[in-house]
């Protein structure tokens, strides 16, 4: 009986490792994310894929297992979105689960290539996956506009020691060696099994690369992160206002909306803030357009004797020929509308604007714009006058905190802190808020700038440079404080080498990726060695 049930387990052991991978794959990858946040799960979720691709399976049950497993974990990841587009959601996690089958194939493919014997035969697979990986999730930046969602990366912010290197690397260094270890994890169970089998030890050199390269920039780069030299840098007064999308721009509401906000805003005066901010568009007309608002938000200025921060909509041109956009404006006391202002650069699909509008105008009939959102063309920063000094804000709307250039560009002209104005009532109470909470960790560790996000409601807080949140607001409910924002002096006025020299970690992918495949075919021998 048992003889038998060895002999199945042998004849069966690809189609049971392809199941194994099929569940725990998924499971893990998911768990590693927010909200679930269970950090160590990023450590193991690729081994049992690795596992199975071991067996040497087709491309065609390549494609399709890892199509089925990058779909589901997506649909799991953004389920909130179906608050907005049922439709839309299932189809962008389908999109997002194809990069997943373009990775899986590529890694094949690379596996193919090193079939064979040999200490080294491993080598060339491990790395090309780990190079790939941060070449697809590169290119899920352009893509259909770009959707950088959630990078392998996202996994460690709540423990962010892997993360500290991004100063150097960029966040794609944390995706790269968590790939690398899960490779070199799986290599070494499957060595193991070989030696219960033919009982011929050998080295697993993957293994202890990656155990290596994953020490080397969690712990060995420990020293960027200590010896802070920690001073006050000014007091942000952030308001929550929690106002309900189905409300955001009912006219029936308006005065409600404006009415709570200058009441929040008014009561932090006590708190002695050297500055306002709001959430994205919180008002429900522009504020730029020499109407009422203006005149309003510079008397609430004044009454606060504080600049404020806003979201709001921003119109330019003549009456009738209005160009429209999604801004952050300065307020400040007795003089009122700062002249200069920022224009949301990288504006949603379908949710702010419809690309390629005049091919397809029955789109309007499906997504209710009535007009397309124009993109701002640059980095505008915004001064923050204290009493001994100015600070240049860089600001980031919405989901513009997913794409790193747009802080970087931010910091290279000079940004001494980033702020995020954003509106999370779109997605419900959800895990929509965690998640980009979790980029804006990112873009901390890798411009080593702080970061307040100020949201309508979702995650509204602050974060220092090194990845760490220090103050936040309950998530969903109409609250208001005032943030002690301090930051490191070892970084004023200094760039991080990310900053400076940019995505050049994921060129060097393009090469290790390249080198892999030459190199796959070259690192096989017919003679396993042994010692």
């Amino acid at each position: 009986m048992i003889t038998k049930v060895a002999e199945w387990f042998e004849t069966n052991r690809q189609k049971l490792a392809q199941i194994v991978a099929c569940i725990l794959t998924p499971l893990f990858y998911v768990a590693s994310l927010p909200p679930y946040g269970v950090n160590e799960a990023a450590f193991v979720f690729l081994v049992p894929f690795g596992i199975w691709l071991s067996f040497g399976p087709s491309l065609k049950a390549v494609f399709l297992t890892s199509f089925g497993i990058g779909w589901s974990s997506w649909i799991v990841l953004i389920f909130w979105l179906h608050h907005v587009t049922w439709g839309g959601m299932i189809a962008l996690a389908g999109i997002v689960g194809l990069h997943f089958s373009f990775w899986a194939i590529g890694v094949s493919w690379l596996s193919k290539r090193a079939s064979g014997e040999g200490m080294w035969r491993g080598l060339a697979p491990s790395l090309g996956a780990a190079a790939l990986w941060v070449m697809v999730e590169h290119l899920r930046t352009y893509i259909f506009t770009g959707f950088p969602w959630l990078p392998l990366s996202a996994s460690q912010v709540n423990e962010p020691i892997m993360l500290q290197s991004a100063s150097i690397f960029g966040s794609w260094v944390v995706s790269f060696a968590l790939v690398l270890l899960n490779f070199g994890i799986a290599a070494y169970l499957i060595r193991l099994v070989e030696y219960a089998r033919t009982k011929k030890r050998g080295v697993c050199p993957e293994f202890y690369l990656a155990l290596s390269f994953t020490v080397a920039i969690s712990f060995m780069l420990l020293r960027l992160s200590s010896g802070q030299q920690r001073e006050k840098a000014f007091r942000a007064a952030v308001i929550q206002p929690n106002v309900p999308q189905n409300q955001k721009w009912d006219l029936a509401f308006e005065r409600k909306i404006i009415g709570e906000l200058e009441r929040q805003t008014l009561a932090m005066k006590a708190l002695d803030p050297d500055a306002a901010f709001w959430p994205e568009t919180v008002l429900p007309y522009p504020l730029n357009d020499a109407g009422p608002m203006e005149a309003w938000s510079a008397r609430l200025a004044t009454g606060l004797e504080a600049p404020i921060f806003a979201g709001a909509m921003g119109v330019e041109g003549e009456s009738g020929n209005l160009d429209w956009y999604n801004s952050v404006f300065l307020v400040r006391p007795e003089y009122g509308l700062f002249p200069l202002y920022y224009s949301k650069q990288h504006l949603v699909p379908f949710g702010e604007y419809i690309p390629l509008r005049a091919l397809w105008p029955w789109m309007e009939k499906v997504v209710p714009i009535n007009g397309d959102i124009l993109p701002g063309e640059k980095s505008q920063l915004l001064p923050l006058d204290l009493e001994d000094r100015t600070l240049r804000v860089g600001s980031l709307v919405c989901f513009e905190d997913v794409f790193p250039s747009l802080a970087r560009d931010a910091v290279k002209e000079g940004a001494g802190f980033l702020y995020v104005a954003t509106n999370s009532a779109w997605y419900g109470k959800s895990g929509a808020a965690s998640q980009h909470k979790a980029h804006s960790v990112l873009r901390a560790i890798e411009t080593r700038r702080p970061v307040l996000r100020v949201g309508n409601d979702g995650w509204t807080g602050w974060i220092d440079e090194y990845g760490s949140v220090k103050g936040s607001l309950d998530p969903w409910e109409q609250s208001a404080t005032v943030f002690e924002i301090s930051r490191d002096r070892r970084w004023v006025g200094k760039q991080t080498f990310y900053v400076t020299y940019g995505d050049w970690f994921v060129w060097m992918c393009w090469a290790v990726f390249g080198l892999s495949a030459w190199a796959a075919p070259r690192l096989v021998d017919k003679k396993t060695v042994t010692y």
